[in-house]
């Protein structure tokens, strides 16, 4: 059995082996999804008759606001709600208001495919989210099918931002999960597409999730290979990092 890791705090947040501060919480209110995106739940391995967690087994609302106050009280100040798709866990509104009445958590955010985000972005905007990241692996409507498990539409992510949008939710951080030979072609033209929109186009690295999603070295296509496409059409320049320690790398178009 491995030893205990002695918490090391600094700031009055804990520090992982890095002597980063630990400030950001992942809570996963539901691990059920509605896609499946190959790279994170293929339905080869999530079928249809896949046995998730129950609704008893689930942390109540309740319980993960008591968690999330004992958290925030040893540092921690982001609070991110994801799933599987969190949208799938009925009235989630309430839970962000629970999380949103916490004084000390400076910023309380959601990832989701955007599916079913129309039908609740303005009650989950009253009840005090304050930033949503979607999932946007390409504007292609072959590819999205293909990419969200044959369960999802383009029109749909488009209808998410939109609606995303008219609630407030003016400045959205886009993810896109790249693989060599699917959507890589795309990179260009969804910068194209989200230029000027004030939106945060972020384009991640396809990675192994627990040997679950038949990762392929060869469908990776570095970080350093995406900035270069870019750069051949729109000159960039790298932004400073938000925070010590911050893993993603910041780039601007010169042009703004």
């Amino acid at each position: 059995m491995s030893e205990p890791i002695p918490l090391k705090f600094a700031g009055g947040s804990p520090l992982d082996r890095r002597a980063r501060a630990l400030t950001d919480l992942r809570i996963s209110v539901i691990d059920r999804c509605n896609f499946r995106c190959p790279y994170c739940m293929p339905e080869a391995d999530y079928p249809r008759d896949h046995q998730f967690l129950s609704k008893s087994q689930r942390l109540r609302f309740e319980e993960i606001e008591r968690l999330a106050r004992i958290f925030v009280s040893l540092g921690v100040r982001k609070l991110r709600l994801t799933g599987g798709e969190p949208l799938l866990r009925r009235e989630l509104p309430e839970l962000v208001r629970l999380l949103a009445r916490i004084p000390q958590v400076e910023d309380l955010a959601m990832t989701t495919n955007g599916s079913l985000l129309p039908a609740s972005v303005a009650a989950l905007r009253e009840a005090g989210l304050q930033r949503i990241t979607l999932s946007v692996d390409t504007l292609d409507a072959e590819t999205y099918r293909t990419l969200s498990g044959g369960r999802g539409e383009v029109a749909e992510l488009h209808a998410a931002i939109e609606a995303a949008t008219r609630a407030g939710f003016s400045r959205l951080k886009l993810n896109s999960v790249v693989m060599r030979g699917v959507n890589d072609e795309e990179v260009p033209d969804m910068v194209a597409h989200f230029r000027g929109s004030g939106h945060i186009l972020r384009f991640i690295e396809y990675m192994d999730v627990g040997t679950c999603n038949a990762w392929r070295e060869d469908k990776v296509v570095p970080s350093a290979e995406l900035r270069e496409r870019i750069a051949r059409r729109w000159p960039m320049h790298a932004l400073p990092a938000n925070y010590g320690g911050e893993v993603a790398q910041r780039w601007a178009l010169d042009d703004g």
